[in-house]
C-alpha cells in the first residue's frame, strides 16, 4: 500500500473499529482488528502489510506490488480494426446493442479481464501466556507511519512497532518488553491463496525454516482466464533477537526470554517488465537482507521517519470540529 494513500485508507477503516481522535496524528483503537477492514494498514509504495493486533496470535498480512496471477500476454484480437466502420455505422443508426455485441465479438482482448492481485504471506506470531492482557492499545502514527500495539501482561508491558522501510526495502516488526527477559514468541510464515481467484492446480507455495534465524516462503503465481501463471517469488523473515535464545525447528522460529526482537520481512518477484517475467527472486531478497546486516533498529526507524516525513509533511488535512 503507497504512503501517499495511507490517510484515505485509514479513514476508510470500518467503523466498528472506533477511533478515539480525529483531530490528531495518531489513529489508536482499544482492541484488536476483528476482519481484516479493520487492520492497521502500513506500505512503502511496493511492500505492504495489514497489522491486525492480536495479543496471543499476531496476523500481519504481506503483499508485495507485483505478485499477480498470470503472466506476460498480448490481448490484442487480430482483425478488429476491419469491424471498426460497421460499428460505427451502428452507433450512427442508433442500433447501440448490435454495435455493443459486435465490438464485445470483434475487437475486445482476450481475456475480458485483468490478472488479479495476488496476496504474499501471513506472519503469525504466537505469544505464549499473552490471552488475558490489560490497558491495550492499537495504534497508527500517521506522522511515523508505523503501527504500535501494548498491552500488560503480569505487570510487563509489551510493545509491537512495525513499519514499512523504504530506505531500506524491508517490514519490520520490532518486539520489547520494560521487563529484561520477557519477550518468548514463536513465528510462522505461510504462504496464502486468494480464495477468489486462484486454481489449486496451478499455483503452489512452499515453506521452509533455514537455520539459525530465518523463515522462508516460495511459490509461483496461479493461473488465470487461461493466462498461465509465470510468476516465481520469494519472501523471508529473518530474526534479530536480543538477548535470551533462538532458533528455526522445522518452519518455525522459536525465541525465549529475549529482551527484544526484530523481525525484517524482504520480498520481490521475477517480474522485470509487463513483457519480461526472468528476474531471479532469490538474489534480490537476499541483497535487500545483506543491505540491511550491519544496520541497527534504531538507524533504520530513524531513516524511514525521515523519508516519510518528507513526504508526509507537505500536506495537512483539517476535518474539523462535529
Amino acid at each position: 500500500m503507497s504512503r501517499r494513500c495511507l490517510v484515505l485508507a485509514v479513514l476508510l477503516i470500518a467503523p466498528a473499529a472506533r477511533a478515539q481522535d480525529f483531530r490528531s496524528e495518531t489513529m489508536h483503537f482499544l482492541a484488536p482488528a476483528a476482519s481484516w477492514d479493520e487492520a492497521l494498514p502500513v506500505g512503502n509504495g511496493r511492500l505492504g502489510a495489514m497489522v491486525f493486533g492480536e495479543t496471543a496470535r499476531e496476523r500481519i498480512a504481506l503483499n508485495e506490488e507485483t505478485l499477480w496471477s498470470g503472466g506476460p500476454y498480448d490481448p490484442t484480437r487480430e482483425g478488429g480494426a476491419e469491424a471498426l466502420p460497421e460499428i460505427r455505422r451502428l452507433l450512427f443508426a442508433g442500433d447501440v446493442e448490435k454495435a455493443h455485441d459486435l465490438f464485445g465479438r470483434t475487437m475486445m482482448g482476450i481475456p475480458y479481464e485483468q490478472q488479479k492481485y495476488q496476496p504474499f504471506a501471513d506472519l503469525w506470531i504466537d505469544f505464549p501466556g499473552h490471552g488475558d492482557v490489560t490497558d491495550y492499545r492499537r495504534e497508527l502514527d500517521l506522522d511515523q507511519a508505523i503501527v504500535r500495539v501494548s498491552y500488560r501482561v503480569d505487570g510487563v508491558t509489551f510493545t509491537r512497532e512495525v513499519y514499512s522501510s523504504a530506505p531500506d526495502q524491508v517490514i519490520v516488526v520490532r518486539i520489547s518488553a520494560d521487563r529484561p527477559g520477557s519477550v518468548s514468541l514463536e513465528a510462522m510464515l505461510t504462504g496464502v491463496r486468494n480464495p477468489a481467484h486462484s486454481n489449486y492446480g496451478t499455483d503452489y507455495f512452499r515453506m521452509d525454516g533455514l537455520s539459525p534465524d530465518t523463515l522462508r516462503v516460495t511459490g509461483k503465481s496461479s493461473d488465470y482466464l487461461g493466462i498461465e501463471g509465470a510468476l516465481r517469488y520469494e519472501g523471508r523473515v529473518v530474526a534479530r533477537p536480543e538477548g535470551g535464545t533462538s532458533r528455526v525447528d522445522y518452519r518455525t522460529l522459536k525465541v525465549r526470554d529475549a529482551d527484544a526482537v526484530t523481525l525484517l520481512f524482504a520480498a520481490a518477484t521475477s517480474f522485470v517488465d509487463y513483457r519480461t517475467v526472468s528476474a531471479d527472486p532469490a538474489n534480490r531478497v537476499a541483497e535487500t537482507l545483506r543491505r540491511t546486516r550491519d544496520r541497527s533498529y534504531e538507524v533504520m526507524r530513524a531513516d524511514h521517519v525521515a523519508e516519510h516525513g518528507g513526504w508526509f509533511g507537505r500536506v495537512r488535512l483539517e476535518i474539523g470540529d462535529g
